[in-house]
């Protein structure tokens, strides 16, 4: 159980299962959580999405690593989110992971994001995962890219992603 920031909320990362489906699709379907990310996709596509991140999480040494963000509020829990790693397949010899996080809108705002990514990063560190973490953030995300100046980021460049103008965010171990 980990701490979050002023507002002494506790939470938990853990592993994505058939439970979270609904989780997947309340977030890729919500137009206000995708608009920094692409197009809301449809159900058949987030279902589709999320049957190949089961299977990608049972494997015994994963290419991505999804976590449920869990936080705990007295002895309610309610599910946030989810942050994960995804190795680079475009170059596995670079051993780079892209990162990324999504939250429901009412998780927003509370600092969740920088320590579930945080606690992440240490994990995939302490696991020699990977070698070098990067991040694609929408140009007018300002949150996002507080955020990964916060975590030792340093800004690349500036591309297309997801048919999106994005800043590319990198950081070695």
């Amino acid at each position: 159980m980990y701490m979050v920031g002023k507002k002494n909320i506790n939470f938990n990362l853990i592993a994505v299962e058939e439970t979270h489906r609904d989780l997947f699709c309340s977030l890729y379907m919500d137009a206000q959580i995708m608009r920094f990310i692409g197009e809301p996709l449809s159900r058949e596509r987030v279902m589709a999405f999320f049957k190949s991140v089961l299977e990608r999480a049972a494997l015994a040494n994963p290419d991505s690593i999804y976590r449920v963000i869990e936080v705990m509020s007295g002895s309610e829990k309610k599910l946030a989110g989810f942050v994960r790693l995804t190795k680079d397949k475009i170059d596995p010899e670079k051993q780079a992971a892209r990162i990324g996080t999504m939250l429901l809108v009412e998780f927003q705002r509370w600092g969740l994001a920088y320590q579930a990514q945080k606690l992440l990063l240490t994990k995939a560190q302490q696991r020699d995962y990977c070698q070098s973490f990067t991040a694609y953030c929408h140009i007018n995300n300002q949150r996002a890219h507080r955020l990964y100046q916060r975590l030792g980021f340093h800004k690349g460049r500036q591309l297309l992603y997801n048919q999106q103008p994005t800043i590319q965010w990198q950081r070695g171990i």
